[in-house]
C-alpha cells in the first residue's frame, strides 16, 4: 500500500477563548486507511480530533459512501451502534439522518470551516485545507473538551465537543451547531 505522508502544520497561541491551534492537511485522504493514517497523527489533541471529525464531514460531502466510514472512525464509540459501515459499526441512525440532511441541503457546510473559504469565493476550498480551531478553556466537562471552529459562513465560532478515547485519540461527541446552515454564496450580478 502506497504510504501517504501528510503534512500537519501546528501553529499555537493564546487567546482570550483559550489555545488556538490552526490544523493544516496537505491532502484529503482518498481511502478509509489513509483517514485512519492521518487520525493517527492528529486526533492527539482536542484541536485534532475535531479537525478529523470536519474532513470527515468534508468527505462526506464529496464521497458519501467513504464519509460514513471517516465519520465512524473520527466519532466517539459511544455514539455508534452495531452496523456495516465499518468494523461492525456504524453512526447511531439519528446522527447519520441529521447530517445527511444537512449536508444534501447544502454540501458547502463543510468548506466553510475551511481558512480561505467564504461567501465571495463560493466557499471554494483548495489544498492544503487548514481549520481554525481553539479549546474553549471553560468548556470542560465529563461529555469531553469544548473546541471552537471558526466558520467563514457564520459570525461566531461553532463548537464541538470532543472526549479522548482509551487509545488516546480525541473524538466527536456533539456537533449539532457544526451543521448549522450558513451564509450563502455571493452570486456575481456581472451579466
Amino acid at each position: 500500500m502506497k504510504k501517504i505522508i501528510y503534512l500537519i502544520l501546528f501553529v499555537l497561541f493564546v487567546n482570550t477563548a483559550g489555545i488556538a491551534q490552526n490544523i493544516v492537511i496537505a491532502e484529503q485522504p482518498k481511502t478509509v486507511d489513509d483517514f485512519v493514517t492521518l487520525r493517527n497523527a492528529i486526533a492527539t489533541t482536542p484541536e485534532g480530533g475535531a479537525a478529523m471529525f470536519l474532513l470527515a464531514l468534508k468527505i462526506y460531502a464529496d464521497n458519501p459512501k467513504l464519509g460514513k466510514k471517516c465519520l465512524v472512525i473520527s466519532v466517539h464509540k459511544s455514539l455508534l451502534q452495531e452496523g456495516k459501515t465499518y468494523k461492525g459499526y456504524k453512526l447511531a441512525d439519528s446522527d447519520m439522518d441529521l447530517i445527511k440532511r444537512n449536508i444534501e441541503n447544502n454540501k458547502l457546510i463543510p468548506n466553510s470551516y475551511i481558512v480561505g473559504a467564504n461567501p465571495e469565493n463560493g466557499y471554494t476550498v483548495k489544498l492544503p485545507y487548514e481549520y481554525d480551531l481553539s479549546v474553549n478553556l471553560i468548556g470542560k466537562s465529563e461529555a469531553g473538551t469544548k473546541v471552537m471552529a471558526k466558520s467563514s459562513g457564520a459570525s461566531n465560532k461553532r463548537s464541538i465537543v470532543v472526549k479522548k478515547n482509551n487509545r488516546g485519540y480525541w473524538k466527536a461527541t456533539i456537533w449539532t451547531s457544526i451543521l448549522a446552515d450558513i451564509k450563502p454564496p455571493v452570486e456575481d450580478d456581472d451579466l
